[in-house]
C-alpha cells in the first residue's frame, strides 16, 4: 500500500467526486441518446413482435406515457454509453488503496467491466427475452386478447437489461475484491456452495417476474461469470508472487 495513510475524509470527498462525475457523464449520454429515442424503442420492440407476430399490437395509457417512455429509453441508452466514464470514475475512487503496480490496470478494468456490462445486456435481449416473452403471451387463455402498454412493456425490458448488465459484472467483482485485498482467493474458493444459493436469490430479487425461467437464465450466468472471476483472481495471485 502507499505509505502515507489515506483519511476517511479524502475517501468521502474521492467518491463524491466520483459520483459527480459519473452522474454527469450519464447525463450528457442521455441527451446524446436522446436523439436516437425512436430506434431504441424499436429495437426494444423487436423480441415482443417476433413472438406476437402480425397480432402484434401497443398502446399508451396515459397522453404523456410515450414521452416518458422515450426519456427512459434515452437514460437506458445513456447509460450503457457512458459506462467507460463510469467504470474509470469507479477505478479512480478504488486507485488510492492500490499498489503503484496495480493502478496501472485502469484500461483493462474499464475494458472488462463495459464488455461484461453490455454482454449481460445483450444476453438478456437474445437469449432471455425470446422465451420469457413467449411463456407469458402462452398463458393467456384464448377469450383474453393482449393490449400491450408501450410503457410497461419498455420498463419491464429495460430493468431486466439493466439487472442482466450489473449481474454480469460478477467476475469484475470478484477480481476487485481479491485485487483490494478484501477477501483471498482460498476463501472464495470454499464459499462455492453459498454462491450457488446466493445466485438464485440475486435472481429472485432483481427478476420483475415470478417465472422460474427467467430467474435460472440469470442465475446460471452468476454462477459461472463467479467462476470466472475466481479464476482470473488466481492467475494474478499467482503471477503477482
Amino acid at each position: 500500500m502507499d505509505e502515507k495513510s489515506y483519511p476517511v475524509i479524502a475517501h468521502l470527498k474521492d467518491l463524491r467526486r466520483s459520483v459527480f462525475r459519473a452522474i454527469i457523464g450519464v447525463a450528457l449520454g442521455m441527451i446524446v441518446c436522446f436523439v436516437f429515442t425512436e430506434e431504441i424503442l424499436l429495437w426494444l420492440r423487436r423480441p415482443m413482435e417476433k413472438v406476437l407476430g402480425t397480432s402484434s399490437h401497443f398502446v399508451v395509457l396515459s397522453p404523456q406515457e410515450y414521452f416518458f417512455t422515450e426519456m427512459k429509453a434515452a437514460l437506458m441508452a445513456g447509460i450503457f454509453l457512458s459506462s467507460p466514464w463510469v467504470m474509470y470514475q469507479l477505478w479512480l475512487f478504488v486507485v488510492p488503496g492500490l499498489y503503484v503496480q496495480e493502478k496501472k490496470l485502469a484500461g483493462i478494468f474499464v475494458a472488462a467491466t463495459v464488455f461484461f456490462f453490455v454482454a449481460g445486456a445483450y444476453f438478456a435481449y437474445a437469449v432471455v427475452f425470446p422465451p420469457m416473452f413467449q411463456f407469458f403471451i402462452g398463458t393467456l387463455p384464448p377469450d383474453i386478447q393482449g393490449n400491450y402498454s408501450i410503457g410497461i412493456l419498455f420498463g419491464f425490458a429495460t430493468n431486466l437489461l439493466l439487472a442482466f448488465g450489473f449481474v454480469f459484472e460478477t467476475p469484475v467483482l470478484v477480481f476487485l475484491l481479491v485485487l483490494m485485498g478484501v477477501v483471498e482467493v482460498e476463501d472464495l474458493s470454499k464459499w462455492r456452495r453459498y454462491v450457488v444459493v446466493i445466485a438464485f436469490v440475486v435472481a429472485a430479487i432483481l427478476t420483475p417476474t415470478p417465472d422460474p425461467l427467467t430467474q435460472i437464465m440469470m442465475a446460471l450466468p452468476i454462477i459461472f461469470l463467479f467462476e470466472l472471476g475466481l479464476f482470473s483472481a488466481k492467475l494474478f495471485v499467482k503471477k503477482r508472487l
